[in-house]
């Protein structure tokens, strides 16, 4: 079997917001297609790409659950995780909220929410 990585489908509260914070961490567009019901955007960062499902009608907020079953977060990782914080900070993706994060193996990570509550980690490589 010839697997591999594709993209990742993401419903949006609002697309537009949602394609300017995907932009901001660096995913350029590919495509977009207006649907009877909704539009879908393709944005891609090297090889993952998100796929953006901003549907016309609104959409339920998901449960804020810590612990459940399903999809956790998105990773993404860099070479310098300081020069990130301050770029986030300074596109104001993130707020002085965002604290990073060192695990006892040493690896140090940010995590973060994208618009509609979804986590997203950057770890240093």
């Amino acid at each position: 079997m010839d697997l591999r990585p594709h993209h990742i489908g993401i419903i949006c509260g609002d697309l537009e917001r949602s394609k300017a914070f995907y932009a901001a961490l660096g995913f350029e567009p590919v495509s977009e297609m207006r649907l009877p019901d909704k539009t879908l955007v393709f944005m891609r960062l090297g090889e993952l790409q998100v796929e953006l499902f901003g549907y016309h009608a609104p959409v339920a907020e998901a449960p804020a659950v810590e612990r459940a079953r399903g999809f956790k977060h998105l990773a993404l990782e860099c070479e310098d995780i300081d020069a990130a914080y301050r770029d986030l900070r300074e596109a104001g993706v993130i707020g002085p909220e965002i604290e990073m994060t060192i695990t006892p193996s040493g690896w140090r990570l940010l995590f973060f929410p994208d618009p509609d509550g979804m986590e997203i980690e950057i770890k240093e490589r």
